[in-house]
């Protein structure tokens, strides 16, 4: 290869880079400039890789659309797994910046990238804030019902109130923040066109799941944590399972489905054959509407289509 591919190990002060196959490793600080200069420095890059951290690495991928480098968030997963195909047992945060960048150079490159997909950051801390507020408020409301203390009760209605204008800005914010977007204006109306689809959840997707429009109905609810893996060995057959998705997707989408199983005919239809003939629990169920939602909404950001009964049925 004619460019070099480049791992890097995130952390809250600094950045541990490494070049793949030469053995280099430079640890920076993570800020932009330090950066910028170390992506100068090493020159053109096929690829660079990195994990999630939370946030910390938001500054390294805003330097690497600006230099027009294509990345990829690797999940911790894979690299654990290719750490242990390697037989590697040392941790130090220059090792696993080398792990990443030979994970990306000997598996990444192999692999076909499409599209890099960003997510509206400014958006997604709005919905992650309302959430915080919602669960905070929902905490204090629960407080509240339980104290006795007439000092205690005045004390946890102030907090709540307080809380509850918090709220009420933040959705002003999300409210503005999508009407100033034609484009982010025009999914959320598109997705709330489906029955059981209300505003929380239509801002849930746009801010959390850019990816929604972009990937088949398998590779969508596979992202969202909502397909199921199945569990075989010899004769032992496991019950198959969700998880390592988005939490934030899942929980919207659960609230979803239950006012969808009461409002949309549909997926009322749907939910009562899996537990009248199929004999399926209500939780499996239920969890059968969400993915079955979460694929509709995909097919109608993809097609720009509002939500028609044709599209629960190309989705059974």
């Amino acid at each position: 290869m004619d460019k070099v591919v480049v791992g890097f190990d995130v952390s809250k002060e600094w950045i541990d880079c490494a070049i793949s196959g030469t053995g280099e490793g430079f640890r920076i600080g993570n800020d932009e400039a330090a950066i910028c200069a170390f992506l100068a420095k090493v020159g053109p890059i096929s690829l660079a890789a990195f994990e999630p951290t939370g946030g910390y690495e938001r500054v390294l991928r805003r330097c690497l659309r600006q230099g027009e480098v294509v990345f990829a968030r690797v999940h911790p997963n894979e690299v654990v797994a290719f750490r242990h195909r390697r037989g590697v047992k040392a941790k130090t945060d220059r090792l696993d910046a080398r792990l990443i960048a030979d994970f990306a150079a000997e598996e990444l490159t192999r692999r076909g990238r499409g599209p890099a997909i960003e997510t509206d950051e400014a958006l997604r801390e709005l919905v992650a804030r309302r959430r915080q507020l919602g669960e905070v408020l929902h905490a204090e409301r629960c407080r509240r019902g339980l104290a006795t203390t007439a000092a205690v009760r005045a004390s946890l209605a102030v907090t709540i109130a307080a809380i509850e204008q918090a709220l009420a800005e933040i959705e002003k914010a999300i409210a503005a923040h999508i009407a100033a977007s034609p484009t982010l204006t025009a999914r959320a109306t598109r997705m709330r066109s489906m029955a059981g689809v209300g505003p929380v959840i239509a801002h849930t997707l746009l801010a959390e799941l850019p990816e929604l429009g972009w990937l088949t109905g398998k590779e969508i609810a596979a992202l969202a944590g909502l397909a199921p893996r199945t569990r075989q060995s010899g004769k032992r057959v496991s019950r198959a399972a969700i998880g390592h998705g988005r939490p934030a997707v899942c929980c919207v989408l659960f609230n979803g489905a239950r006012a969808a199983i009461r409002c949309n005919p549909p997926l009322a239809a749907f939910y009562r054959r899996l537990v009248d003939d199929n004999h399926r629990p209500g939780k499996v169920a239920l969890v059968a509407v969400m993915r079955k939602m979460l694929v509709i909404l995909n097919a109608m950001v993809r097609d720009d289509q509002d939500c028609k009964p044709a599209l629960h049925a190309a989705a059974a």
